[in-house]
């Protein structure tokens, strides 16, 4: 038993408001609010071992920044596809980009193709001159072009934290 006595029952009643809040709000709105609940909800529940190391790791980082991306496949392929190099892409960030502190991609609850891709840098640099001239962040964009794996509507946003809240929780 967990610190709410029963964590489903209360993650349930979240989603449901949360769901309700949504419904009142403008599309952009929606957008971001999604990326941050869905963001917040995989670091904080689904914190995946890659190589023995925590992504995010739950530690604070002041002012780190966070990007997401919004994609919409063309076909569930794609986006397997697309997931198939994500992986890769992921697990090769977790064993050397140590400034990476989360790399995590979720499909929308209500369109199997949108796919929302949530990073998670110390700074800004570590994104623009680490993770993106990475050999295999590059390697995999153009092997992503080349085997015709489809994607469109692409929406960015960038954040940086306020630290006020948490990424990881200890149940």
């Amino acid at each position: 038993m967990g610190l709410f006595g029963n964590e489903e029952k209360h993650h349930q009643e979240v989603r449901e408001d949360t769901k309700e809040k949504a419904k009142q709000l403008a599309p952009f709105a929606v957008a971001t609010h999604v990326a941050f609940a869905v963001g917040g909800f995989l670091l904080a529940k689904v914190v995946k071992k890659l190589g023995g190391r925590s992504v995010g790791g739950g530690k604070r980082h002041p002012g780190a920044y966070l990007f997401t991306l919004r994609l919409n496949f063309a076909t569930v392929d794609d986006r397997d596809a697309w997931f198939k190099k994500f992986k890769v892409l992921a697990e090769y960030a977790a064993e050397n980009e140590p400034s990476t502190l989360a790399y995590e991609a979720a499909t929308s609850e209500d369109d199997p193709l949108e796919v929302l891709v949530y990073e998670r840098y110390v700074d800004k640099d570590a994104l623009k001159d680490v993770h993106e001239k990475s050999v295999e962040y590059l390697r995999l964009k153009d092997e992503i072009k080349s085997e015709g794996i489809e994607y469109s509507n692409i929406v960015t946003q960038a954040y940086y934290e306020q630290d006020l809240g948490f990424m990881e929780t200890k149940f």
